[in-house]
């Protein structure tokens, strides 16, 4: 009898076992992925940002058991400030916005970063003398302000030897920007895509273009201490969907590109332009607390924050990806106090 017993208990397991591996979402049930955590997500609305909608569209929130209330944002400025308000529980936002919040704000944290990319540029006009970055001496630069490109022409200026003060600095929006130097009122431009792409196109041959240093971009996921607290399970799974979405975008470059054009109305050239200048990546690296420090000391320079610069170690909380992607952080943490 107690054979028997045993016999039927083990052709259970068997057929326990084989249901599970037939049916992924009764194992996600079984591993504790579907159960009812919900989030609410300021996702920048452009290809940049294109992790948590790839998630979105190809069921990887579903998959594991989070329910996503994704809120587009056309920049981080206005998904912090949804943060803030307590709109949103997750808002992603360049390193800059948070840095530059960091100083009023100091329950801001840093989960990881969606991606990393190089979408500003320097363009200049060839008729104004300007063929290599040392031309742009004495030449009107146009600017949006505030914005993280004014800190980005300091460092590409001081990389060839040039300060602000070198320069004549033109405040305008950016699409101000692309009108002037068509018109010829400004001799050269900073700014980012697609209004880099803009101004190429009118100035066609009779425009120069510069890359470099200091134009380089981590788009972060931040949120509060208190938020965090108590929703640190959801955050995970808002990992676990997020790297499916970046190994989805890896596996399939030119599916992932057609997506990112259409849900962005976006042109098909450009984007394939910003591919490789782009990863839609979840990292958490050491670079990006020397990106803030400087940043940050660069306001309190201009008189735009205190002069005393936080530490940007003790913004970083990285339990959740620590638990879903290891290989992920790279950054040497501080120590609890």
């Amino acid at each position: 009898m107690k054979r028997v017993f045993k016999i039927a208990i083990g052709l259970a397991a068997i057929v326990s076992v084989g249901a599970f591996a037939l049916q992924p979402t009764a194992l996600m049930d079984w591993l504790g992925w579907h159960t009812s955590d919900t989030l609410r997500l300021g996702a920048y609305e452009g290809d940049v940002g294109a992790l948590p909608w790839i998630a979105q569209d190809q069921g990887f929130f579903r998959k594991v058991g989070l329910d996503v209330q994704l809120q587009g944002n056309a920049s981080g400025k206005d998904a912090t400030d949804a943060l803030r308000a307590g709109q949103t529980d997750v808002a992603m936002a360049s390193e800059f916005v948070v840095a530059s919040r960091s100083f009023s704000e100091p329950d801001l944290r840093v989960l990881g970063s969606a991606s990393f990319y190089r979408n500003k540029g320097v363009v200049g006009r060839r008729d104004r003398g300007i063929s290599v970055p040392t031309d742009l001496k004495g030449k009107r630069i146009g600017v949006t302000s505030p914005s993280g490109a004014e800190y980005s022409l300091t460092v590409f200026l001081a990389m060839y030897g040039l300060t602000v003060q070198d320069v004549d600095i033109v405040k305008l929006p950016p699409q101000g920007l692309v009108e002037a130097i068509g018109t010829g009122d400004i001799d050269a431009a900073i700014t980012w895509e697609p209004h880099v792409g803009a101004i190429e196109a009118a100035l066609g041959p009779n425009g120069i273009s510069f890359q470099g240093d200091g134009l380089d971009v981590y788009l972060l996921l931040v949120t509060r201490q208190q938020v965090a607290d108590a929703n640190s399970k959801a955050i995970a799974k808002l990992f676990r969907a997020l790297v499916l979405a970046e190994e989805w975008a890896r596996d399939h470059p030119e599916e992932a590109k057609g997506f990112i054009a259409a849900r962005f109305k976006l042109d098909p050239a450009y984007v394939n332009s910003m591919w490789w200048r782009t990863q839609l990546s979840i990292t958490l690296p050491q670079e990006l607390l020397t990106a803030m420090d400087s940043e940050a000391r660069w306001l309190a320079g201009n008189g735009d924050a205190p002069a005393t610069i936080p530490d940007y170690s003790r913004f970083l909380r990285a339990d959740e990806l620590l638990s879903v992607k290891p290989s992920a952080v790279t950054l040497v943490l501080a120590p609890p106090r």
